[in-house]
């Protein structure tokens, strides 16, 4: 859905810091408590000319992805935002922050995992409500299964286009130093590497099993996107 003054945009994010909202009408109340984290303001790109080369790099990735997914073209869609983080909503539009474009711009295996991981939501997928009297305690490990699913995808996807996860893992790394208090609704930045790399080196290994048996042309290589 798009946000408007009837409607809800739901998303969870990359890095996880976020501020909750209220809308002035709640079509979709479960997506606050769940995913209803506040979208960044959209941005017009043809304000931002210089972005327009990683724009149409990231359009091409979210392609590719999408691919390796199985779903259909038109899923998914880049839309630049404010900020310095990464999103999905249940529309399938991916919000990526300008200042994130522009401090990682050149870093291709980095936003192979970033649109990775918000493909890796699968939106669709996300329940229309919460069981009755569920606990913040349970809440949140609903929050946090649902980030391990798209970090898990992530490595998936690193691994099949013979990108690097160490990039995305040292920006989580980063990132962590600067929370105040141990998150209660995504794991700790340690674990959520340690998936994305056991993912990466488990597609890995399969498709180096693969190549064996079909050669170089059986097996998938990052894209020229620069």
């Amino acid at each position: 859905m798009k946000i408007s003054s009837t409607q809800l945009g739901t998303s969870t994010t990359l890095a996880g810091r976020q501020t909750v909202f209220t809308p002035t009408s709640l079509v979709d109340p479960m997506s606050v408590l769940l995913f209803g984290k506040r979208r960044a303001r959209r941005l017009d790109p043809r304000k931002f000319p210089k972005l327009k080369k990683a724009l149409r790099k990231l359009e091409a990735m979210k392609d590719e992805i999408s691919e390796i997914l199985g779903v259909a073209d038109g899923t998914f869609q880049i839309e630049l935002c404010e900020g310095n983080n990464a999103s999905v909503s249940r529309d399938g539009t991916i919000g990526v922050g300008k200042n994130l474009i522009e401090e990682h711009e050149d870093d291709n295996d980095f936003w192979v995992a970033v649109v990775g991981h918000e493909i890796g939501h699968q939106p669709w997928t996300w329940p229309e409500a919460l069981p009755p009297g569920m606990t913040l305690k349970s809440r949140d490990a609903v929050y946090r299964e649902e980030e391990a699913k798209a970090d898990r995808f992530a490595g998936r996807v690193l691994a099949e286009l013979g990108a690097d996860p160490s990039s995305v893992a040292h920006f989580l790394l980063r990132n962590a130093r600067f929370e105040t208090k141990p998150p209660s609704d995504y794991y700790p930045a340690e674990v959520r590497v340690q998936m994305i790399l056991d993912a990466h080196h488990r597609r890995d290994r399969a498709l180096r099993r693969g190549q064996a048996v079909l050669g170089d042309a059986g097996a998938r290589r990052l894209r020229d996107l620069r």
